[in-house]
Parts: C-alpha cells; sequence; structure tokens
C-alpha cells in the first residue's frame, strides 16, 4: 500500500499546480461568454485586465452596446450588490445584460462622450467638470500668508493651542484672556460691576493683573480690556492636555468673538511677550483679517474669485504693441513704431531717435536685433508705468506711455479712431491671464494664484 501512495502522490502535485496556474490565468482576463445585447448576436470575448482595450468598428456593429449596456452595466451591478438594500436605494441601476455569463469583472466606470456648449469662458477645467473638484479641493489645502510679516496664517482651535504651549511656557503659568471693548463714556467703577455681574473678577491691563471688585486707580480704561479667564500652570510634559484648559481656551474664544490672548502670570518670566490667537484666518501679530477660502474664491466663474479687471477673462480689450510695431525688423530710424509715423505724431519720432542716441542705442540696427533691456526701455520707458514722470524729467517716456497718454484724450472723435487702429484682445495685465483674482487678496502670494489657475487653461 505504501508502493501504491507513494507512486500516485506526484501526479496530485501536478494537478494542484495545474489547477492554480488556470487560475491566476482567468483572473487576468474578462471572459464573456454569449453576448445578445442589441445587435450582438451569441458573441464570446476575452479582455486582458491592465491593458488599454479599443473597440472598433462600424456603425451599429455593437461597440456601445458591449462596452456601456454589457461591461459597464455589469460591473456597476454587481458593484452596487456590495452595499446594503438601504443603499442601493440611492443610486442608479441600469438593467441587467443580456449575456450567459460574465466572469473576472471588477467595479466599472464610464466615461461618455458629451457636446458641451463652449463659450468665451470655457477651458478644458470647465468642459471637463475637473474645476467642480478642485474648487472644493483648494480651500482645504490652502495657506495663507500675512501681507505684512509674512507669516502663516491659519484657524486656531483649543487643541492646537494646548499643543503650543509646552514650547512656550514650559512649567509657568498662564493667564487665558478675551478682550472686551470698552466703551469712551464707561467709567472704571461701572465696567467693574457689569464684570463682577458676569462673574470675571480679574482682569489683565498695562501689564498688570486688577481685580474687579477693588478701587481702580487710574479714571479711564484703554480701548479693550483683557478679562482673565483662568490661570493654568503649563506642564513641562504632557500627552494629553488637561480638560480644564481646553474649556478655558474654548470659552475665551466663544466669549471673545473668535479671538484670545495668553499672558505669562509672572512679571519675571523667561517668555514675557503676550501671545495671540484667533479661531478666524486673522494674523494675530498685524491684527489684519485674511478672506478666508472659499470654493468660490478658486473659480473665475464667481465674481469673488474672477479678477476684478478682466472679469474672468483673462484678456481685455487694450493697446495690442504688436500693432503699434508690426514689422520689428525694421529699426528706429526706418519706423518700427507705426504710431509715430504720420504728420500728426511725427514729434514722437524724432524724440525717440533722441533719447535713442543719447542712450547709445544704434537707431539704424532692426528693432529684433536689439537686446532686451533696450527693447524694453523703447516700449516702457525710463520711468515703466509713470509717463508723466518721465515727461517732466526730460526722458523718454515709451511706447506704453505714449499711448497712455493718448487714453486720457479719448473724449476727442480723432482719437478713439487713431487708437481703434491698436486695439486688440491682450492678456490682462493685473491677473497675468490666471483670470483668477486671489493674487489681489491679503495673504495670497502671486506664484500661488498662477498656479492655482493652470487646470482652467
Amino acid at each position: 500500500m505504501s508502493r501504491v501512495s507513494s507512486s500516485n502522490s506526484p501526479p496530485k502535485k501536478k494537478r494542484r499546480a495545474s489547477k492554480k496556474k488556470s487560475a491566476n490565468a482567468s483572473a487576468s482576463v474578462i471572459k464573456i461568454r454569449g453576448v445578445r445585447q442589441n445587435n450582438l448576436k451569441n458573441v464570446d470575448l476575452d479582455l486582458p485586465l491592465g491593458k488599454l482595450n479599443v473597440i472598433t468598428g462600424p456603425s451599429g456593429s455593437g461597440k456601445s452596446s458591449l462596452a456601456f449596456q454589457t461591461l459597464y452595466a455589469e460591473g456597476q451591478r454587481r458593484y452596487i450588490e456590495t452595499f446594503s438594500p438601504y443603499t442601493r436605494q440611492f443610486f442608479d441601476r441600469m438593467d441587467k445584460p443580456q449575456v450567459d455569463a460574465i466572469h473576472g469583472i471588477p467595479p466599472a466606470i464610464a466615461i461618455e462622450q458629451s457636446n458641451k456648449v463652449k463659450t468665451t469662458r470655457s477651458t478644458v477645467g470647465t468642459i471637463t467638470e475637473i474645476n467642480d473638484y478642485l474648487k472644493l479641493f483648494f480651500p482645504r489645502v490652502a495657506e495663507a500668508t500675512c501681507p505684512e510679516c509674512q507669516q502663516t496664517v491659519r484657524p486656531d482651535t483649543p487643541t492646537s493651542i494646548a499643543q503650543r504651549l509646552p514650547d512656550c511656557f514650559t512649567g509657568q503659568s498662564v493667564l487665558i484672556t478675551f478682550g472686551i471693548p470698552v466703551g469712551n463714556k464707561a467709567k472704571p467703577s461701572e465696567f467693574f460691576e457689569f464684570l463682577q455681574s458676569q462673574g470675571y473678577l480679574r482682569i489683565h491691563i498695562f501689564g498688570k493683573t486688577w481685580r474687579t471688585d477693588e478701587t481702580f486707580p487710574n479714571k479711564t480704561l484703554p480701548a479693550v480690556v483683557d478679562v482673565i479667564q483662568d490661570r493654568i500652570k503649563i506642564p513641562a510634559s504632557s500627552k494629553r492636555p488637561s480638560a480644564r484648559l481646553l474649556e478655558a481656551l474654548e470659552s475665551a474664544f466663544h466669549l471673545g468673538k473668535g479671538k484670545l490672548s495668553l499672558h505669562p502670570a509672572e512679571s519675571g518670566s523667561n517668555n514675557s511677550k503676550p501671545m495671540s490667537f484667533s479661531r478666524n484666518w486673522h494674523c494675530a501679530d498685524c491684527d489684519l483679517d485674511l478672506h478666508a477660502p472659499t470654493p468660490n474664491l478658486f473659480t473665475f466663474n464667481n465674481p469673488l474669485g474672477a479678477c476684478p479687471e478682466c472679469r474672468g477673462f483673462g484678456r481685455v480689450i487694450g493697446i495690442d504693441l504688436d500693432r503699434a510695431l508690426p514689422d520689428p525688423s525694421l529699426s528706429i530710424r526706418e519706423g518700427v513704431v507705426k504710431a509715430f509715423q504720420g504728420n500728426r505724431h511725427q514729434e514722437c519720432q524724432v524724440e525717440l531717435e533722441l533719447y535713442a542716441g543719447i542712450r547709445g542705442i544704434d537707431i539704424n540696427a532692426p528693432f529684433e536685433e536689439l537686446l532686451k533691456a533696450d527693447q524694453k526701455w523703447i516700449l516702457q520707458g525710463e520711468h515703466p508705468g509713470d509717463a508723466e514722470k518721465a515727461w517732466s524729467e526730460s526722458s523718454w517716456y515709451g511706447v506704453r506711455g505714449f499711448f497712455n497718454w493718448l487714453e486720457s484724450r479719448t473724449y476727442r472723435m480723432h482719437v478713439r479712431v487713431f487708437l481703434s487702429r491698436f486695439r486688440s484682445y491682450t492678456k490682462c495685465n493685473v491677473c497675468e491671464g490666471t483670470r483668477t483674482g486671489c493674487s489681489q487678496l491679503p495673504g495670497v502670494r502671486k506664484n500661488t494664484a498662477r498656479n492655482l489657475a493652470a487646470p482652467h487653461r
């Protein structure tokens, strides 16, 4: 018997190995058997997983019937069946496809062709609806920077404050205070009676702690009085903040309308500077409020997020320097600036040649061969954006300054007709074509606004 069993054992191992090999092979493909959906007539097909499968054929051959009404419908149906009966009622279920069997199909998603109506505001982000998801994502990961002190600004919570305290006030006692505004005509005695009626007996002003049930020596109070919510000693090391500390911070936030301050209880402590915190997007050191990141702030299709200059289009109708200098192969003497040619503005051509010679620019060289700095000087002048200053200093005001000067005289008909010859849609100078107005808000960096606008293009 031992010989028979030993002789039969190797074939059993081979069968097991062959079964395991066939199972792995079947798991790497989607087996479709007997598809009879619409125009399909009992089709058998194996589609490899992890590869790009393309279905081609003439119109009416059953491409959509196989891809959407068979594969996608069955994959969605099996995925939805994994949920509870209560959850299934919120899904749109498709009809079961007419097929004998489908094996190895994973959960499926479908991206169908759609004809979107394009407008002047349409971009890749709006047509594919990616913009709708991005404007929900950006507010959650946004970080603001104070334009005054350049520190990162984020809303504080009692937990985040409690985690920072051991690093600042280790082993010291701190006063948790919240500010209350004081009226101009309020007397200290009346104000102290009000605080006593609310259950507060101590305040912190002028760097000292005063009791409200005692006589105050001064006749006036500061505009904002810090009321002491609690006095707590910060341990050197603690895994979890105490419930008393969190409760005091929460109460100070509530009574201080989202703001609180921490003062060292001992005057001779190492850290004698008070620390301010805010529950909102507020720089406590500079007392500057920043705009809270909301979804509408990150889309140019909303007035809040659109550039105020171009209204979210990214382009404005303005002077196109390419029309003012249509042929850069010409030199200054040959009249590269088309707007300066003619009797009306001939003096501008003479001044350009005069100031270019003083600067040392070759007026006979083609404009496109000049240095970038010299080209910028010709276009922008000595003082970019301030033609009046250049004119008063008897220096070159630039081609741009010339057109800005004409813009102030558009009440004349012939000036409007002249400017219309050089107008076209140009990139907005405020948002630089990004369409968003984030860079105009305090706390938003200009390069950050440009990066956020990249998916909209």
